[in-house]
């Protein structure tokens, strides 16, 4: 027995529902015709899961990383105590004010395999060549001028 045809209420209601869902499925579906898991057979792929540079980093799914907590101005503080204090992580911590020891050590492992270190250890090792060979010629020149007394 269909219980809509004794119940004027419940065929309205079963024709309204039929009605609300072909109208929603041609709002969300897509004009391709997808086969078993989303498979789209007259383009040979899977359009449900496609990957996109934006679609990677908005999803819910992508927990953020270490460095996107640090501003600018931090990992500029961070990266000009690393050059006066070396990994004395609480003196390091202290420059930065915003963040604690901690937080430096992880960020310093995090930084020192990123492409930005390298950069900075290369003009850190070139400041520290010239000042050497500032010192030297500023030795030499006081040698000399001892000498000649």
């Amino acid at each position: 027995p269909n219980p809509s045809a004794s119940h004027p209420s419940l065929s309205l209601a079963a024709s309204s529902l039929t009605s609300y869902l072909r109208l929603s499925r041609s709002l969300t579906s897509t004009s391709a015709t997808l086969g078993p898991y989303g498979y789209a057979y007259n383009s040979g792929c899977h359009p449900l899961e496609r990957v996109s540079g934006l679609g990677l980093l908005t999803t819910p799914l992508r927990s953020p990383s270490l460095v996107e907590g640090w501003s600018p101005r931090e990992v500029a503080a961070f990266e000009t105590s690393m050059s006066v204090y070396g990994k004395q992580f609480h003196l390091v911590s202290k420059a930065v004010e915003s963040k604690t020891s901690r937080e430096c050590v992880c960020f310093y492992y995090v930084w020192k395999k990123g492409g930005h270190y390298k950069s900075w250890k290369k003009g850190f090792e070139d400041l520290m060549e010239d000042d050497e060979e500032e010192e030297a010629a500023a030795k030499g020149e006081g040698g000399a001028a001892g000498k000649e007394e």
